[in-house]
């Protein structure tokens, strides 16, 4: 079982710890009372999906012994437009800079990463929907699929 611990730190500022010695500042944007002094919860769950993803895509073309000397996810979101105003739909753009990247294994360690190895992926599509996109050294790929919430 997973745990963390959110410790309020004052005003609107919680400082969330993995019990491994990981802290991160969360804090609200000024209109809500806070300073600014930390990520917002949920632009933190798109760096949790971009992470996640991110660390399964590695491991993936390590294991296809694909090599590339530079990484950048970028996540975005779309959220609805009422409360609890959750993401509808996000998009995560892997852009690979290096010599000689196979897009078909990119596009492959991207699928498996989306339908079978990354939780939070698997967690968020239940929600809303998870479009991928991938360039390599700036060029961009067309990628084979949009996950839908409904999983077709």
């Amino acid at each position: 079982m997973a745990k963390v611990t959110v410790n309020w730190a004052g005003k609107m500022q919680f400082v969330g710890d993995d019990g491994a010695g990981h802290r991160v500042a969360m804090d609200a944007s000024p209109i809500y009372g806070g300073e600014n002094q930390g990520a917002r919860p949920m632009e933190l769950m798109l760096m949790a999906l971009g992470g996640c993803t991110g660390i399964e895509v590695t491991h993936i073309l390590q294991k296809m012994r694909v090599s590339y000397d530079d990484l950048t996810i970028t996540v975005e979101g779309e959220r609805a437009a009422d409360h609890p105003k959750i993401f509808t739909h996000m998009r995560v753009v892997y852009h690979f800079q290096g010599a000689n990247i196979p897009p078909d294994k990119v596009a492959h360690a991207i699928k498996l990463a989306d339908e079978v190895y990354c939780s939070a992926a698997n967690m968020m599509k239940t929600a809303g929907s998870i479009e991928y996109a991938f360039k390599i050294n700036g060029q961009e790929y067309p990628y084979p699929f949009l996950k839908e919430a409904s999983g077709s």
